[in-house]
């Protein structure tokens, strides 16, 4: 996929409006959300084996998978792994995903993953040897996160993380979303 010389999305003319009752979702073309999918995956993947490797792979390497809030955090945690050189024990998340990507914005450069994951678990490492010290099960989870297409890398990249979602909890067909609180909830504090 490319972007054109008016630097728009190339599916933007194939973007369509879902609706259920009050709500409406744009959604993308198959073929875009499964590349999303696709590259949400891989980004995981990379982020599980770059844990343990070196600080300067893992600033190089982060722009081309991550963007936004995501990048920053990342990059944050490699400067404090850099200045601090005693860093001994890192922790790395696993789990096996399933992915639903919804929430499209309406140029097609944006949307969000719901992550339904399974057997989470966290292993600890000694950084420098890279043994494994101690896993924990962390039970399933669903998490958000949004995605945003990169145009001059021609790549989704995970921006940011949006929520964790309680356990037991399963997509509707359109997910209605509040900006504002309406009428009298609006209020800011308790008070109302």
């Amino acid at each position: 996929m490319s972007v054109n010389n008016a630097g728009q999305i190339p599916w933007r003319s194939q973007m369509r409006q879902l609706r259920a009752a009050q709500t409406t979702e744009w959604m993308a073309p198959d073929d875009v959300v499964e590349q999303v999918r696709t590259q949400y995956l891989e980004t995981l993947n990379w982020l599980t084996e770059a844990t343990l490797s070196s600080w300067a792979q893992q600033w190089a390497q982060a722009p081309g998978r991550l963007s936004g809030a995501c990048l920053k955090r990342q990059r944050r945690l490699v400067l404090n792994e850099r200045s601090s050189k005693g860093v001994q024990f890192v922790g790395v998340v696993r789990a096996d995903h399933v992915a639903e990507v919804r929430q499209f914005s309406e140029t097609g450069s944006f949307c969000l993953v719901i992550d339904y994951q399974s057997q989470r678990r966290m292993a600890t490492y000694n950084r420098r040897t890279r043994e494994r010290l101690h896993t924990q099960d962390l039970g399933d989870g669903i998490v958000v996160y949004a995605m945003r297409y990169d145009a001059i890398d021609q790549r989704w990249k995970i921006d940011s993380f949006v929520q964790e979602l309680p356990p037991g909890w399963r997509s509707n067909p359109l997910i209605q979303e509040f900006m504002i609180l309406p009428g009298k909830y609006s209020t800011v504090g308790r008070d109302y």
